[in-house]
C-alpha cells in the first residue's frame, strides 16, 4: 500500500465522506467489489446520499447482485432528493413486467429525475414526447423455419435509432470475447468492434421501450433479456465466425449456464444503413442480412430441443467504407429446462 493509500484510509477511516467515495470508486475500478461495498457503506451510515447510491448501484450491476438490497436502497437515495437514483427508479420499474402500471411509474420517477436536475431524464421526457416508441409486437417475416430465422421490418423509428447511437457513442470500448475457461470476457483478435453495455444504470426508458418491443414480439414468457449492448463497427472492423449459445462442455460456462440460464436467441436491431458491406453472415445457412435502419433480426441458436444448434454460427463482416452501428439483445431460457 503506498502512502497516499495509507493516509487516504485514515481520513476514510476518520469519517471523512470524500476520501471513502474516492476509495469506493477506486476499489470499483479495480473490480474489487466487495471493498468498495465497505466504503460505500461507510460513506452511507455517514450520512452520505451519494455513497448510498453507488452502493445500489454496485448491489444491481457488479457481481455478486444483490438485487433486493439494491432496489431498496436506490430507493431509499431516490427519496432522500438524489436525481441519478429517481432516474434508476425509472429503468428499473419500466423493466419490471409484473409491475401494474410500470410505464406511469417509470415516467413519474423520470419526472422527479429531470426536476432535480438529471439532464439525462430530461432528454428523455423531450424525445419521448415527440416519440413514444412503440412497444406492442410486431409481425416478423420468416426467412427459415428450421433453424428458425425471422426479419421485422421496420421494427422502431429512424428517432429511435438515433437515440440509441448517441447513447452509446460516448461510452463506446473494445468489444471482447468470452473466455472459454474462465467464463469471463477477454480481448481476442477475431472480434476487434467496439461496444457499449446499457446496464440499470446506464440505460434509459426509450431503451427499455424498445426491450419491451422485443420481448412481446418474441412472446415466449421464460425468455430473459441480458444487459442489451449497441455494438459499433468501423471501417474494417468484424467479428469472425462464431456462435451466440454456452457449450455446457466448456468449464467456464457451465457456471453461467446453470445461473443465468442458455443464450436461446439473439436479437439485432440495424441502427443505420449508411455504410457498405457489413452484414451479418450465416455460412452454414448460405445466407447472410444487412437490414435497413429500424430493421431487426431474430434467431435461435438452440434447436427445439433446446440443443445448441452448430447450424446458427454467424459473423459480423467488416463495413468497406462507413460505420455500422447495431442493438443487440441475447435473450437467455433456463438452462433446467434445456438440459
Amino acid at each position: 500500500m503506498n502512502v497516499g493509500q495509507e493516509e487516504l484510509e485514515r481520513t476514510a477511516r476518520a469519517g471523512d465522506v470524500d476520501a471513502l467515495l474516492a476509495l469506493g470508486r477506486r476499489s470499483e475500478a479495480q473490480k474489487n467489489n466487495q471493498s468498495a461495498r465497505g466504503w460505500f457503506a461507510l460513506g452511507a451510515k455517514a450520512g452520505s446520499v451519494e455513497s448510498l447510491r453507488l452502493l445500489a448501484i454496485n448491489l444491481l450491476t457488479q457481481e455478486p447482485v444483490v438485487a433486493a438490497d439494491g432496489v431498496n436502497m436506490i430507493r431509499a437515495a431516490a427519496d432522500r432528493g438524489d436525481a441519478e437514483a429517481a432516474h434508476v427508479c425509472a429503468v428499473l420499474a419500466a423493466q419490471d413486467e409484473a409491475l401494474e402500471n410500470r410505464w406511469e411509474i417509470a415516467q413519474q420517477c423520470l419526472r422527479h429525475a429531470a426536476e432535480r436536475g438529471w439532464s439525462l431524464a430530461e432528454a428523455e421526457l423531450d424525445f419521448l414526447r415527440g416519440e413514444p416508441v412503440e412497444t406492442a409486437a410486431a409481425q416478423p417475416c420468416e426467412v427459415f423455419q428450421t433453424p428458425p430465422v425471422l426479419v421485422f421490418e421496420s421494427f422502431v423509428a429512424a428517432a429511435v435509432c438515433n437515440w440509441l447511437v448517441e447513447r452509446a457513442r460516448p461510452r463506446l470500448e473494445r468489444a471482447r470475447v468470452y473466455d472459454r475457461g474462465t467464463g469471463s470476457g477477454r480481448l481476442e483478435q477475431a472480434r476487434n468492434n467496439s461496444s457499449a453495455e446499457f446496464d440499470v444504470a446506464h440505460s434509459d426508458i426509450p431503451l427499455m421501450r424498445v426491450r419491451a418491443r422485443i420481448l412481446a414480439s418474441i412472446g415466449i414468457p421464460d425468455l430473459k433479456p441480458e444487459t442489451p449492448s449497441v455494438l459499433h463497427y468501423a471501417p474494417g472492423q468484424h467479428f469472425e465466425p462464431h456462435v451466440d449459445f454456452l457449450d455446457p462442455s466448456e468449464p467456464g460456462y457451465l457456471q453461467d449456464l446453470q445461473k443465468n440460464g442458455q443464450r436461446a436467441a439473439t436479437f439485432l436491431l440495424y441502427l443505420n444503413d449508411d455504410y457498405e458491406g457489413g452484414e451479418t453472415a450465416f455460412p452454414s445457412l448460405s445466407w447472410q442480412y444487412k437490414g435497413r435502419k429500424g430493421d431487426a433480426l431474430l434467431f435461435w441458436n438452440v434447436d427445439s430441443s433446446g440443443v445448441p444448434d452448430q447450424r446458427m454460427i454467424h459473423a459480423g463482416r467488416p463495413p468497406t467504407s462507413g460505420e455500422k452501428w447495431v442493438f443487440s439483445q441475447w435473450l437467455r431460457q433456463p438452462y433446467a429446462s434445456l438440459a
